[in-house]
């Protein structure tokens, strides 16, 4: 069957389109798995030891979240060559949009649950702070989620099964026109970025640096800086490519600048929550502990390692803390010390 120069055209742009999405968004996924491996000794160690608490919940459920979403996009999304059925794929594709959202839904308490616990709030300001991280990340969830369960399964195209993609593929236009998906998107894109406004992350800086007298670029790495500065300026990137004077993007979503945004609000965020909610264990709150670190934290039993590394005794990157070995006291508070007599015996000079 012959085609005409434009349709040739159209075809190549969306096959390059696709190539693209491929090329940005496998290293993401490469660098959460490269994450995974390489912090598996660490969940042993710190996370698994530890009591059912919130903040182990939150952990477990940021963690194998995004790994669901990546491994399910992947066999949905890429040239596997697999034989789905339309259903399946439409399982699959729900499946992994709700997996990616409750991640994301996940990382926005957490911060707000961390920057209460860092700024010592009380529980009314407390309910205000995670209001403010999650409500918008909620609505967004609940339109996306609906929209991939609003559009009906299809088969996939000729050129699909050519190309080795194993489930149809949804356009924007197609989730614009017939789903709740992009309902309001633009408007929630600036609402989104004002409500993670840098009023509340600077105050948190300037309390946590002047408090605890650390180094700032400590304090930013430690106190959640560098999380709240990656989903400002990600929520900045989606702002403006979906702004009325930006439609001179002919597709917005394939837009690389967008694709980056939306990939490291994805991956790297996940990775920046994991982070921040180990480090939380080793904070020093400059006084009595805050609510939101009760509601985090069980309070840990004298002696554990959680108590040790809540105590300041040991880092959670360390694994020692004495020269004999990780959690065991010095051999002259453990042992007396004992002198051997020449004919064998032994005599206690403790």
């Amino acid at each position: 069957m012959s085609i005409s120069q434009d349709e040739a055209q159209a075809l190549a742009d969306a096959v390059a389109a696709w190539r693209t999405q491929e090329y940005i968004y496998i290293p993401f996924c490469t660098l959460y798995v490269y994450y995974m491996v390489t912090t598996i000794a660490e969940e042993v160690s710190i996370i698994v030891p530890q009591k059912w608490t919130r903040a182990k919940s939150l952990y477990m459920v940021i963690r194998y979240s995004v790994l669901a979403h990546i491994a399910l996009q992947l066999c949905k999304d890429y040239r596997t060559y697999l034989s789905i059925t339309p259903p399946n794929c439409k399982a699959i594709w729900v499946i992994s949009e709700a997996a990616r959202w409750i991640a994301a839904l996940v990382c926005d308490v957490t911060l707000g649950l961390c920057l209460g616990a860092l700024l010592q709030a009380k529980i009314p300001h407390l309910i205000v702070i995670t209001a403010l991280s999650s409500a918008l990340p909620f609505i967004a969830a609940v339109l996306e989620v609906g929209g991939s369960i609003q559009f009906p399964a299809e088969p996939t195209s000729d050129l699909d099964n050519e190309l080795g993609y194993p489930c149809y593929w949804v356009s924007s236009q197609q989730l614009s026109e017939e789903t709740m998906t992009y309902a309001g998107r633009t408007i929630r894109s600036y609402l989104n970025l004002a409500t993670t406004t840098p009023i509340l992350g600077i105050a948190t800086l300037i309390v946590r640096y002047k408090g605890t007298g650390s180094r700032l670029l400590q304090v930013i790495r430690r106190d959640g800086g560098v999380h709240y500065l990656s989903l400002l300026a990600i929520r900045l990137v989606n702002a403006i490519v979906h702004a009325p004077a930006s439609t001179s993007f002919a597709v917005p979503d394939g837009h690389p600048l967008f694709l980056l945004a939306n990939r490291s609000n994805d991956i790297i965020i996940p990775i920046l929550a994991q982070r921040l909610l180990i480090n939380m264990r080793n904070i020093d709150y400059m006084g009595s502990e805050p609510v939101a670190s009760k509601l985090l934290f069980a309070p840990p039993t004298p002696g554990s390692e959680d108590s040790n590394i809540r105590s300041g005794q040991f880092d959670s990157n360390s694994s020692e803390m004495n020269p004999e070995g990780r959690g065991s006291p010095p051999q002259d508070t453990r042992d007396a010390r004992r002198e051997i007599l020449p004919g064998g015996g032994a005599i206690d000079t403790a």
